[in-house]
């Protein structure tokens, strides 16, 4: 249930955010009243939709559809070599763009090597079609997992999937590899859930939890945002720990200082729709949206995220915030069970891109995201078309 990954995650950053270990600035009391009203309502429709998760989850034809194989038609296995070929070209054509930038490539391999965080700060000069074509890598990820969970070809695939996730670490994004990752993870256990005991399940999602954690800091120091010799805190913690502690409770402080600050609001999506706002500018039907990468400040320590409230916030006021709220918990709910109700393989990338957008929304807002609307999209698409096809058969 994507509403359980907010609770979990939401909750649990706020919670650590009220100890105020970290020691940030004293918010206004818009921002706990907001934060409680995120969990509160994730929590209820938890309660209210969670019976008819189970119920359909365990319904024998939604087992059955969902294990029907992907890559058998000619068709299909034509749309698996496109995504991957497609995604592959469009991470050279971005590291193309970049060495472009550089004036070499060799310039670039020594940024990568010698001084990654310099080069993360170019990238708000690389403007690369590269960065959208390689999403077409990710559909090809999520096809073999599915396929693997379904044990329609060995699970020696799965290298494939690795290789896929290292490329797209040369995007000097956190995220894509988490993002990544996690989907994955949760395509296979949802396809394979019943043939795991629910204690292994906890175990390995734990493992992967803490994995997640050290990536974030290994990535982070190699960006060169490890902190360096910063405390942030009152108490004697090394600083792996202060910088997890940071990750987890910045995007709050940033928030408090968003509702205090006077920004002019024209209760129009300009940030929350930016992808389909990106469109519209380049047709000339609308101004440019603001910039997603955020500006830093201090509050006292310097930050640049502010949860998911964050565009609905600033693009609507209290508004905006409220029907963020609902659309997290308990519409991305009804959309998942909208899926589960005529499930195919590729529904459950549907559910997984929801539950994961929800687990990061205590930090960034995933639905402003371009990666999040191509995915979407796209997994519908094939969605309709895999569940059209299978019907026809019936027939």
């Amino acid at each position: 249930m994507p509403s359980f990954y907010l609770f979990l995650t939401f909750s649990l950053a706020y919670t650590l955010y009220l100890t105020n270990v970290i020691a940030w600035e004293t918010p206004p009391i818009e921002l706990h009243f907001w934060c409680i009203i995120t969990s509160l309502s994730a929590f209820m429709s938890m309660k209210i939709n969670g019976k008819k998760f189970q119920h359909a989850i365990n319904e024998i034809q939604l087992q059955q559809e969902i294990k029907k194989p992907f890559l058998t038609s000619n068709i299909n296995k034509i749309l698996f070599l496109s995504f991957t070929v497609i995604g592959i070209l469009g991470i050279l054509k971005y590291i193309m763009d970049y060495s472009s930038l550089l004036g070499a490539f060799s310039i670039l391999t020594a940024f990568f090597v010698e001084d990654t965080g310099k080069l993360r700060t170019f990238a708000e000069n690389v403007e690369s079609i590269g960065t959208q074509l390689s999403y077409f890598s990710w559909f090809s990820a999520f096809i073999i997992t599915v396929e693997c969970a379904n044990k329609h070809i060995s699970r020696k695939w799965l290298y494939a999937v690795s290789g896929i996730i290292l490329l797209n670490c040369l995007f000097l994004d956190r995220t894509r590899p988490v993002w990544l990752i996690f989907v994955c993870m949760l395509i296979y256990f949802f396809i394979t859930y019943e043939t795991h005991a629910r204690q292994k399940i906890v175990r390995i999602i734990s493992s992967v939890g803490l994995f997640f954690i050290g990536f974030f800091i290994l990535i982070g120091s190699l960006l060169g945002k490890d902190g360096g010799v910063v405390s942030y805190t009152q108490y004697d913690l090394p600083a792996p720990i202060q910088l997890v502690l940071v990750y987890f409770t910045s995007s709050f402080a940033y928030l408090g200082r968003i509702f205090q600050l006077d920004y002019p609001i024209d209760f129009y999506p300009m940030r929350v729709t930016y992808p389909l706002q990106k469109v519209f500018a380049k047709l000339s039907m609308v101004e440019q949206p603001p910039p997603q990468v955020l500006e830093f400040m201090s509050v006292p320590h310097l930050t640049n995220v502010g949860t998911f409230l964050e565009p609905f916030l600033r693009d609507g006021g209290w508004v905006f915030i409220l029907a963020g709220i609902l659309l997290h918990s308990f519409v991305f709910d009804k959309i998942a069970m909208g899926v589960l109700k005529r499930i195919t393989s590729m529904g459950v990338i549907i559910i997984a891109t929801l539950c994961f957008i929800n687990f990061m929304a205590f930090f960034v807002p995933k639905i402003v995201s371009t990666a999040t609307w191509f995915t979407l999209i796209l997994a519908f698409v094939l969605h309709i078309y895999t569940g059209s096809k299978g019907e026809s058969k019936n027939r």
